[in-house]
């Protein structure tokens, strides 16, 4: 099978591999499509991923494949399923850098293992193998589940309410997709970021949108909001992101990181703004994509998540040209680029 590698820091190219063994409780799927995503993707390719790596590693995480044989012990699953955040396994001394940029994939059966009595441990990490209803999303776009289930897990557990307001800073796609997740608790949502995002981010249901790189309009945001936002949300994990809207938080709001760009070093300055050493709280809590699968998918039924929004549909990569998907999102020239998987 194909499966993109990054082989070492800097080095990503296409190479082949053995097709790992299915286990009685795994479907093999072929996986359809797979999308980039900026915030683990290419601090994996550059050497700088906060949780270190292995080299050689097989690539990505947003996966989608399609099941063509199940294992004998599969019940949950079936031929020509749908299948989110499919994997392969190491293979041929090649590990995984999640591995889900493969030309075959494996997805568990975790609901089987449960009832068959096998120790959590073995199949927790694998609940996020879930099936996508027939016929509700094209599997192009059926990447962004993904992305959607993590950030609205993490957006639930913060237990945004209505009317509240919420400013994230960042516009990459984890950064409009928390906006976006925000906005459909009810949250009243502003995003700082690049000017070439906002329209697209403002399809969203976003309230407004501010160019970071406009001063003024920066400035008189700013200046206009004091201690008036409940939730300050930091997407990209750059130091000193929260720094100058610290004076924005209203007593008791909450600060929350979900970029890593600066992991082990990140750091900004509590104490700015008209209510010096006021009390707020800090979120630092993680999320768990499969307990927010199915609320997407009824997002997604009622037509409030759409993946145009994010992903680019124009330039869709293939083999041949696998790596430069990352160019092309590094490049700023889309939010997320897919690249097809299948060769059929």
């Amino acid at each position: 099978m194909k499966a993109l590698v990054v082989e070492k820091p800097t080095v990503l190219k296409v190479m082949e591999l053995s097709e790992p063994p299915m286990g009685d409780y795994e479907a093999r799927c072929e996986n359809l499509y797979g999308a980039t995503c900026t915030g683990t993707d290419l601090h994996v390719i550059d050497g700088n991923f906060a949780w270190g790596n292995v080299y050689p590693s097989i690539i990505g995480h947003e996966t989608i494949g399609k099941v063509v044989e199940v294992g004998k012990k599969v019940r949950n699953f079936k031929v020509g399923d749908l299948i989110s955040r499919v994997y392969t396994r190491e293979t041929d001394g090649v590990g995984l850098s999640w591995g889900g940029m493969s030309e075959y994939g494996l997805a568990v059966d975790t609901e089987a293992m449960w009832l068959d009595g096998v120790p959590q441990e073995k199949w927790d990490s694998y609940r996020i193998n879930k099936v996508i209803p027939e016929g509700l999303i094209d599997p192009l776009d059926a990447v962004m589940i993904i992305t959607w289930r993590e950030n609205l897990s993490w957006i639930n557990r913060m237990n945004i309410s209505e009317n509240e307001k919420v400013l994230v800073a960042g516009s990459g796609a984890n950064g409009i997709s928390i906006a976006a997740c925000a906005a459909l608790r009810g949250g009243i949502v502003t995003v700082v970021g690049g000017a070439a995002r906002g329209e697209q981010a403002m399809k969203t249901g976003i309230a407004s949108y501010i160019d970071y790189r406009d001063e003024d309009a920066v400035q008189k945001f700013i200046k206009d909001n004091p201690s008036s936002y409940m939730y300050i949300i930091d997407a990209i994990g750059d130091k000193e992101t929260l720094t100058p809207y610290m004076s924005m938080l209203a007593e008791g709001g909450t600060v929350a990181v979900y970029g890593m760009n600066d992991f082990y070093s990140y750091t900004f300055n509590p104490i700015l703004g008209p209510k010096s050493f006021r009390f707020f709280n800090s979120y630092a809590g993680c999320y768990d994509e499969a307990e927010t699968h199915n609320e997407v998918i009824e997002l997604i039924r009622a037509g409030k998540l759409d993946a145009g929004n994010w992903i680019d549909r124009k330039n869709v990569f293939t083999w041949d040209n696998a790596p430069a998907a990352y160019a092309h999102v590094r490049e700023k020239k889309a939010i997320k680029s897919v690249i097809k998987l299948s060769t059929k």
